[in-house]
């Protein structure tokens, strides 16, 4: 019994003993934590940048860009963007507009960073080139009435209105005819103009109405040209009891200063010019040719702007540069919903410089 008590002891200690060695080399021989093994480590993420341009319709140099990129093999597939506009500015916006500052060719890069620093880049090259200039066209294509543009505004005792107009001949090369500038109060009918003025292409201008003797001989027009640009400006000042009065100014030269508005040729007023104009401005009316015939050249009317108050305190009414539109659309409201302009507009469509 002894003998198998001595042997059951001398195996447990044999046992313990390569227990704790193994312990012990298991121990010292590896350092590293298992939880960080490089074989572990995840894999970086894959980076595709990728982005469209699309040209602004209003405007030629303005460009929307879409960032279409994307990150893979990351839980988070978030990113940051970094554009550069071939030299004409950065940004940081994901889906940035930018608004180039002349035609051109411009490479655009747009680099992409995921989460864990992996960068992908993309190049494209855009095509920018100058917006066209866009403007009313008046033409007269009817016997029996005019080619109009007109629009009415809730009346402004004070204020002014400036445009640039040009008139051309049109193709089957007929005489330029005239085009008018008619601002009016309540009523549109001659007569009742606060000043009407007729433009021409190889002559003086003229007042055609609200203008007395003495103001068409004070008067200072200089001569129409054909195929120029010309800007023009027409202030008035009304009181809502007396006749308003007038001021014209036709390419920098100033043709009359506070002219008292009445009927053409007349000293004195008639019957409803007093009240027709005593609240200042309401209608604007650009006309081009006669009621009688048809001509086929052309009144163009361009950054038209409308003012209300007196000088230094004057706010914007009304103002079209015509770049938001689209050419050949028609500006009478009743065939375009869009426009801002007066039903009885006639002939009056949108044009574009090629």
């Amino acid at each position: 019994m002894k003998n198998f008590l001595r042997n059951v002891n001398k195996n447990v200690f044999l046992m313990m003993s390569l227990f704790l060695s193994l312990t012990v080399i298991i121990s010292c021989g590896d350092d590293e934590d298992p939880m960080t093994d490089p074989m572990d480590d995840p894999d970086p993420s894959t980076v595709i940048a990728n982005f469209s341009a699309q040209v602004d319709a209003e405007n030629s140099l303005t460009y929307n860009f879409t960032n279409s990129s994307v990150v893979n093999g990351i839980t988070d597939k978030s990113f940051t963007s970094s554009w550069d506009f071939g030299g004409d500015g950065t940004s940081t916006d994901e889906n940035p507009t930018h608004i180039f500052t002349s035609e051109g060719t411009y490479d655009v890069t747009l680099t992409v960073t995921a989460t864990d620093g992996e960068v992908g880049t993309a190049t494209e090259t855009v095509e920018v080139t100058a917006p066209k200039n866009r403007y009313a066209v008046i033409t007269d294509t009817k016997d029996d009435d005019t080619g109009e543009l007109r629009l009415g505004v809730d009346s402004i005792q004070t204020g002014r209105v400036t445009f640039m107009y040009r008139v051309a001949e049109g193709p089957v090369d007929m005489d330029i005819q005239d085009g008018f500038i008619n601002v009016a109060g309540s009523s549109t009918s001659g007569d009742d103009a606060i000043v009407e003025v007729r433009l021409k292409d190889n002559a003086p201008h003229e007042f055609r109405e609200g203008a007395s003797d003495a103001a068409i001989a004070a008067a200072n027009f200089p001569e129409g040209v054909a195929n120029t640009w010309v800007p023009i400006e027409i202030s008035w000042s009304a009181d809502g009891v007396s006749t308003p009065t007038y001021s014209v100014v036709i390419g920098g030269q100033t043709v009359i200063v506070d002219a008292i508005s009445t009927t053409n040729g007349g000293d004195g007023d008639v019957d409803g010019h007093l009240a027709a104009t005593l609240d200042g401005a309401r209608n604007f009316q650009w006309k081009y040719a006669s009621n009688s015939n048809v001509n086929d050249g052309v009144y163009h009317v361009d950054d038209i702007v409308i003012y209300s108050g007196a000088a230094g305190a004057e706010t914007i009414v009304f103002q079209d540069n015509f770049q938001g539109r689209v050419a050949g659309q028609d500006l009478n409201p009743e065939v375009n919903l869009e426009s801002p302009y007066h039903p009885n507009s006639s002939d009056a469509t949108v044009g574009e410089d090629q």
